[in-house]
């Protein structure tokens, strides 16, 4: 979760634990004692409800910020822009390295114009990364990496789920 939302998510559980504090203190919970109860425990439900909203959407802010449109030798990605895949440099490992380095920030970059005729946006797949943990590296090897997803082939609209760079790579060649 990013940082201003756990700082949000901490600022509305203590306003809510202080008001609860205030309310027991100043003798109101002595009114009308049941409806009290009620009252307590429906604040409390709104603010579970609200914590986990926030996650969510946080969660789906991720999600969408790991995507990245493949296409002719270039990828984009709404936090790192256009890019050109280095020589020599296979699609999944370019798409690993700029997962490995997203800092989910809130600035975007902007998407390439399609009506653009010098450099359109051909793209043919879409990759949308669900999980993603960087491995280590040993000996060239890509050990204890986590990375799931699925490929939308643009062509055809169809969605190929994934569960490693090797079969992202197969996918997407």
């Amino acid at each position: 979760m990013k940082k201003s939302n756990v700082i949000l998510t901490a600022l509305i559980a203590a306003a809510s634990a202080f008001l609860l504090w205030l309310w027991f203190n100043l003798g109101f919970n002595n009114v009308d004692a049941p409806l009290d109860l009620v009252l307590s425990v429906v604040w409390w439900a709104i603010v579970l409800v609200g914590v986990g909203f926030a996650v969510k959407t946080e969660k789906t802010r991720q999600e969408n910020v790991r995507t990245v449109y493949v296409g002719d030798g270039r990828y984009y990605n709404s936090e790192t822009g256009v890019r050109m895949m280095p020589a020599g440099s296979s699609a999944s490992d370019s798409i690993a390295t700029v997962l490995a380095n997203l800092e989910y920030g809130f600035d975007r970059e902007d998407a390439p114009d399609p009506n653009d005729e010098e450099n359109p946006a051909n793209w043919t797949h879409v990759v949308r990364t669900s999980k993603y943990e960087p491995a280590r590296e040993d000996d060239g090897e890509h050990k204890d990496e986590t990375w799931e997803g699925e490929v939308v082939v643009v062509e055809t609209g169809r969605t190929i789920p994934f569960n490693s760079r090797a079969a992202l790579a197969q996918i997407i060649g």
